[in-house]
């Protein structure tokens, strides 16, 4: 892209706002405009001719009053939906461009910022949706706040080569987005005393790279320095000239571990010297203001577990998490208005979190609360599969080649009738090209579109390992399918599961999975 004047002073929200109202009128403006939107959450439909709004959610979180007011955007300015994202983010969709600088300006009025939401800039700072309310070994909400804190109060993370991330784990088991971040931490437990272990360099997309491991293990503290230093190093090394090589993964291809890693550590050294104990105090203040409701209780009766796919146990006895699997990760305002009257009428306190699987998790339900928003969801958010997602598909995304959602839709209705069988079948996620939105390299079974001659056809996606204590293997292509032929292949799969009682998991591992695909990619 072109580089032009003023577009490095656009760094703040007001500034954004009046440039935005000026390019509905000024030619020059518009291309201003044009330039820097992406890194302000908007984009482009396409040819609808409107646009995509995506805001920036501290800790992935929202409150019931703000999801009202999201419902209420969708309606007057939208497309009457909300859409979840596999980045902790809800987008709004079918904004006419005349309509941006008041729903702009709606956002911030409710403390909700477009700022490095998109573009070339650090986008949302991944944290688990369930840290502090279930056991875990730190929680991470004030060091992700801490980050996003950063990102918003200077410019310093915009204007960057290529995009930018920034993930945290609560503990082991919920480390893998760590481990495709540019800059990772997974709390960890070492000889007594808490700490994070630190990834870099990983993230999906083409040709697609695991994170190394930059440091076994540093105190908590410390985080933001190594999330400055990658930024500081990325922003120097990162290529300029050729877009599909500027991500942060290619330079650590470039030069192998061993000189990456040196390099890095010049770059936080560095980091340390010039600015002291700056980033630790301010860390330190972050989680000095934090409070976290969700501290354990005595209690004198400890009741049964609730054990379900899509339920999490609580540190308060008695107190649950319920994740509601929303079908092709969109909220509509019949869904919402529901799910808000359900929430109003309770005589407690709950928390809403945007999750990576574009889902909702209701924190802090009572047991009896559990049952009652499990029979409020959609029947399919109660079986794994029905739980399937794809990415915004190419009728909105402009680089999309396949247009996902329909696809998607398509593979699970020919379920609708066959639900017995479904629940043999493992989450699927498809992306409609190569940039991964929908990440199917770590889904459990991942499909990444292309497109030939006669129709709409996916790699299969299979076979990394995601559960180690060490870095992970990425899932890779083992074969492709036409679109129409996949509910075929899936129910081929789940006869074998149910007639051998193996589990999914297991037979994914055999060569015979592969043999399967070979059987269905000739299959029209």
């Amino acid at each position: 892209m072109e580089k032009l004047e003023g577009l490095e002073n656009i760094d703040k929200v007001e500034e954004f706002i009046k440039l935005t109202k000026a390019a509905l009128k000024d030619e020059e403006k518009y291309k201003l405009w044009n330039a820097s939107k992406s890194m302000y959450g908007i984009y482009g439909e396409r040819d609808k001719g409107t646009y995509m709004v995506r805001p920036r959610f501290t800790e992935s979180k929202i409150s019931l009053d703000n999801l009202i007011s999201f419902l209420d955007l969708a309606k007057r300015y939208g497309d009457k939906r909300l859409h979840l994202t596999t980045r902790q983010d809800i987008q709004l969709h079918g904004n006419k461009k005349e309509d941006l600088v008041n729903l702009l300006k709606e956002l911030k009025s409710k403390g909700f910022l477009t700022k490095a939401t998109g573009g070339d800039a650090a986008r949302a700072v991944i944290a688990p949706p369930t840290t502090g309310f279930e056991e875990e070994i730190i929680n991470v909400a004030p060091y992700s706040k801490a980050v996003t804190r950063l990102i918003l109060e200077t410019a310093a993370f915009m204007f960057l080569p290529r995009k930018f991330k920034v993930a945290f784990s609560n503990k082991e088991e919920n480390n893998l987005y760590v481990k495709i971040a540019d800059v990772g931490f997974e709390a960890i437990e070492k000889d007594g005393v808490k700490g994070f272990k630190v990834f870099g360099g990983g993230s999906l997309g083409i040709n697609p790279r695991e994170a190394i491991v930059l440091k076994d293990f540093i105190k908590p503290e410390e985080a933001l320095y190594y999330v400055v230093a990658m930024r500081n190093l990325f922003n120097e090394h990162g290529d300029r000239k050729i877009r599909g090589k500027a991500r942060l993964r290619f330079i650590l291809i470039r030069l192998g571990e061993e000189e990456f890693l040196k390099l890095f550590n010049n770059y936080l050294d560095d980091l340390y010297k010039k600015v002291g104990d700056k980033y630790r105090n301010i860390l330190l203040e972050e989680i000095e203001k934090y409070k976290n409701p969700y501290e354990v209780k005595p209690v004198k009766e400890k009741e049964k577990f609730i054990k379900k796919f899509n339920i999490v146990k609580g540190k308060i006895e008695g107190r649950y998490g319920y994740y509601i699997r929303l079908v092709k990760g969109d909220i509509s305002l019949k869904e919402g208005e529901k799910l808000v009257e359900f929430l109003k009428n309770l005589n407690y306190k709950v928390e809403i979190r945007l999750t990576s699987h574009q889902e909702l998790f209701i924190a802090n339900l009572k047991r009896a609360d559990v049952y009652a928003l499990e029979n409020l969801s959609s029947k399919y958010s109660k079986k794994r599969f029905f739980s399937s997602l794809s990415c915004i598909g190419n009728t909105i995304c402009n680089p999309g080649i396949l247009d996902t959602p329909p696809i998607l839709e398509m593979i699970l209705n020919y379920f609708k009738n066959k639900q017995r069988l479904a629940s043999y079948l493992p989450k699927i996620q498809l992306s409609g090209c190569p940039n991964s939105c929908s990440a199917h390299q770590i889904a459990e079974l991942g499909f990444q579109g292309k497109r030939k001659k006669d129709g709409a056809y996916f790699n299969v996606f299979v076979g990394g390992r995601f559960k180690t204590d060490g870095t992970i293997t990425l899932n890779s292509s083992v074969g492709e399918l036409k679109a129409e032929t996949i509910p075929l292949f899936l129910e081929e799969m789940a006869k074998i599961l149910k007639e051998r009682k193996i589990t999914y998991e297991d037979y994914s591992k055999q060569d015979e999975f592969i043999e399967l695909v070979k059987k269905f990619e000739g299959v029209i």
